[in-house]
């Protein structure tokens, strides 16, 4: 893998920044990007959005894959690093899986998927709002609760175009069920989950990721967040990768029928020696970084 260099080494989170990472559930980055690396990516999102492709995916069937509508106030593609190379340049910049292996506390860090968000500038009524969820609870065949997400903004991001927002210490919530009624992406009411929480626990914390064109948010798996509608003049664009740690494997799980489940990056990856999802298929899930 990569070597740092001595300017990207003291850029790696402090012990004291780890530990606040798995208190909160979230860090965010100082300046980890160059503006230059960034505005290549916007190039390859506006390519991929004109139908442009550099690599081709053996299935994009079952993952998330909006088509351009100039009404849609929100765009989700996956998997897009995997087809420009403008996008694979900054997932697989090596800083990003360096640090997401000292928050995790792992010496290795793969690749699971990622999501190019496009918020278009929209009225508050229109429907560009990302609901609370936690990102696991869309995996529930990976073993791992250290798997961890970069949120990448394409630009700087102030509270009119609808940043993330983080729940601080959610992720310890991870087994409380009650909360699960309240997950979903596409969920365009912020309000009934608000309210849940102000009655059922009134000191918790919500966290705004402002952040500088250039810094990177990261969250763990386990941590909610949502994202309000953009009502700024421009659009706010931002990659988000998701990441496994060394220990994540693949695990059956069922739904409640005793059917058992099976998410789309499933179909993405080869089996492994009993004929499982391989989630170490390098061909999807390549490796991040080795430290």
């Amino acid at each position: 893998m990569s070597q740092l260099t001595e300017q990207e080494l003291s850029l790696l989170p402090t012990e004291e920044d780890i530990k606040l990472y798995e208190k909160n559930g979230w860090y965010a980055s100082p300046k980890i990007i160059s503006d230059e690396l960034i505005e290549e990516a916007r190039k390859g999102a506006d390519r991929f959005y004109k139908g442009e492709r550099d690599f081709i995916l053996s299935n994009d069937s079952e993952i998330a894959n909006d088509s351009v509508d100039e009404s849609s106030a929100l765009l989700n593609n996956e998997f897009v690093s995997l087809q420009m190379k403008e996008l694979n340049a900054l997932a697989f910049y090596p800083l990003i899986g360096a640090i997401a292996a000292k928050l995790a506390r792992t010496d290795a860090i793969r690749f699971f998927s990622d999501s190019l968000i496009n918020k278009k500038p929209s009225k508050p009524t229109s429907k560009g709002i990302v609901g609370w969820h936690s990102d696991k609870a869309y995996w529930p065949t990976c073993s791992s609760n250290n798997m961890l997400t970069a949120w990448i903004p394409l630009q700087d991001v102030t509270i009119d175009m609808g940043s993330l927002m983080h729940i601080d210490e959610s992720h310890n919530w991870r087994n409380e069920q009650d909360l699960r009624q309240f997950y979903s992406f596409n969920n365009q009411d912020l309000s009934k989950f608000e309210q849940f929480l102000k009655e059922n626990k009134p000191e918790h914390k919500r966290s705004t990721m402002l952040l500088k064109k250039g810094q990177v948010s990261f969250h763990n798996c386990n941590t909610i967040h949502s994202s309000s509608t953009n009502v700024s003049q421009i659009n706010r664009m931002a990659l988000a990768i998701h990441m496994q740690d060394a220990s994540n494997h693949y695990v059956k799980a069922y739904k409640d029928n005793g059917d058992l489940i099976e998410i789309s990056y499933d179909k993405l990856c080869g089996k492994d020696d009993l004929g499982n999802p391989n989630y170490s298929d390098e061909n999807i899930f390549p490796t991040l970084w080795k430290g």
